[in-house]
This record gives structure tokens, C-alpha cells and sequence, in this order.
């Protein structure tokens, strides 16, 4: 069984020297990868690891296990603690206002780089899929977890049903028990959660629609997403997805996704909207 080890910060590159001598030639060629270049490992796929070893994909989890890793994704994480972020939030300012108004000023020059992996025909794929599932099921974990909820409550709204177990459990069996004619709409800002991509692949499996929305073109959950959206900001490494991590760019895209839907379900959607105010009215205090 292998034995899990969670090295202190700035602990990992000695703890794979220390374990070097032991590992198969195979693996020791992709534990040099990692020693040699950690900072590109944390941006890297485990596929391209393999390919800078010349070893293959199976190889590198194995390296990452005989080392004493769950696999790939924890070594990678673990990389980009040690490295820690390469800038801060926002812009250097002078006090709390300009700090909060160069964020909104950072996020407004982002905007187009957002845009730049975004596909008009896998958003239009993404929305005919969502207006005539039978059944959607939404899953987000982590800081993805609040914009799985609240993708559910808006899409409910404008009159297509959806759920968002926040168990991890329960995203799995949901997302086992749909069917061909479901979608799972998955949220993931690194796309390489563990929770998220058990889920998403229990979708798969099922035979579902899956439709991912993320910050990183290649991850897991797209691996096993029919229809990927890719939003980020243009500068966000997986470092920083990792240590200043934003889900404005999704946010924004969920946004557009329920305007998107509204306009595709018509009428159903505006007869949906008048009760959801209706109801929102007799809740507001005088």
C-alpha cells in the first residue's frame, strides 16, 4: 500500500532526492524531471512529464506513488505550495479603496484574454444540451461549490430544474443514476479536484452529457467532458489557480450560460422568471 506523505513546505524536492537512489532507472528519470525543473512540472500535464522523461504516463503516477503520493496531481500541487504565488492579488496601491479599485481594473483588462479559449459553437452545444436534458446535475467542490449552488438555484428560476448535491457522495451517486438523455454541468476551476473528477467521471460512465466549465484546457474533468468550456484569467498559471485562486472568469460565464438558457427556453422561461419574482416579492420586508 503506499504510504502517504504530505512533505513541510518547501520539504518535496528533498524528500525525492532522498528517495532517489531507491526508485526503478524508469522512475528515476521522471523523479529528475521533477528535480530539475519543478517550476514547468506545476504547469505541466502528467503526459508531458512522461514525454520530457521519455517514459510514459503510467510511469510518472507510479514515480508519484513510489515516492510516497496519492499521484500526479498531489506531487503538482504540492510543487506550486512550495514555489508559492509569483505576484500578488491585485497591483501595488495606496490604501483599501485603490486596492479594491485596481482589482476591478485588473479583472476589466483580463476580459479579453477570458474570452480567448471561449468557443461560440461549444457554447451553443452546451446550452442545446442543458434546455433539453431530462435531468441536470450540477457539481462543483471546494471554492466551486457556492457557483454549483447558485448555477442550480438561477437555472430553476428560468424554468429548467437542476440539483447540486453538495456531498461528495451524493454528486456520485447523482451523477451515476443519469442517463443518456442528463447532463452533468461541471465546475471546476483547476478541472483537477479529485472529488470533481470522480463525479465527473461517474457522469461519464453513466452515459450522460458532460459539460465542463474550467480555467485549464487540459485537466482531468476535460479529459472526460464531451463539451469543455475554457475561461481564465490570461495570466493565471495553475500555481496561482492554486494560491490566488479567482472564479470571476467562470462566474461571469455561468452568468452569460443562464442568459443564454433563458433566451433558448422562451416563454418557458419568462413564465418561470414572473412566479420566481412573484415569490421573491412576498419575501422582502417592508
Amino acid at each position: 500500500m503506499t504510504q502517504q506523505v504530505t512533505a513541510a513546505g518547501g520539504g518535496v524536492l528533498a524528500h525525492i532526492r532522498s528517495v532517489l537512489p531507491s526508485l526503478l532507472p524508469t522512475e528515476r528519470a521522471v523523479a529528475t524531471v521533477f528535480l530539475e525543473q519543478p517550476d514547468a512540472v506545476v504547469e505541466m500535464s502528467s503526459q508531458q512529464v512522461a514525454d520530457a522523461a521519455g517514459a510514459s504516463r503510467a510511469t510518472v503516477v507510479r514515480t508519484c506513488q513510489s515516492l510516497g503520493y496519492s499521484g500526479y496531481q498531489q506531487l503538482r500541487v504540492l510543487l506550486a505550495r512550495d514555489a508559492g504565488p509569483r505576484r500578488g492579488p491585485a497591483p501595488a496601491a495606496d490604501g483599501p479603496g485603490p486596492i479594491v479599485a485596481s482589482t476591478f481594473q485588473q479583472v476589466a483588462d483580463s476580459v479579453p484574454g477570458m474570452l480567448a479559449l471561449l468557443d461560440h459553437a461549444d457554447v451553443a452545444r452546451a446550452v442545446d444540451a442543458l434546455a433539453t436534458a431530462r435531468r441536470v446535475v450540477v457539481i462543483g467542490n471546494g471554492l466551486s461549490a457556492p457557483l454549483a449552488a447558485d448555477t442550480a438555484g438561477r437555472f430553476g428560476g428560468i424554468g429548467r430544474p437542476a440539483e447540486a448535491p453538495a456531498d461528495v457522495i451524493a454528486q456520485q451517486i447523482a451523477a451515476r443514476q443519469l442517463g443518456p438523455a442528463d447532463v452533468a454541468l461541471v465546475i471546476s476551476g483547476s478541472g483537477a479536484s479529485r472529488s470533481t473528477v470522480q463525479a465527473t467521471e461517474a457522469a461519464r460512465l453513466a452515459g450522460a452529457t458532460v459539460v465542463v466549465v474550467t480555467a485549464f484546457a487540459r485537466s482531468p474533468v476535460v479529459a472526460a467532458a464531451d463539451v469543455a468550456l475554457v475561461v481564465g484569467m490570461s495570466d493565471l498559471t495553475f500555481r496561482e489557480e492554486l494560491t490566488l485562486t479567482s472564479r470571476i472568469p467562470q462566474v461571469i460565464l455561468l452568468e452569460g450560460l443562464v442568459a443564454a438558457l433563458a433566451d433558448r427556453l422562451g416563454d418557458q422561461a419568462s413564465a418561470a422568471a414572473a412566479l420566481t419574482l412573484e415569490i421573491v416579492s412576498a419575501n422582502l420586508a417592508d
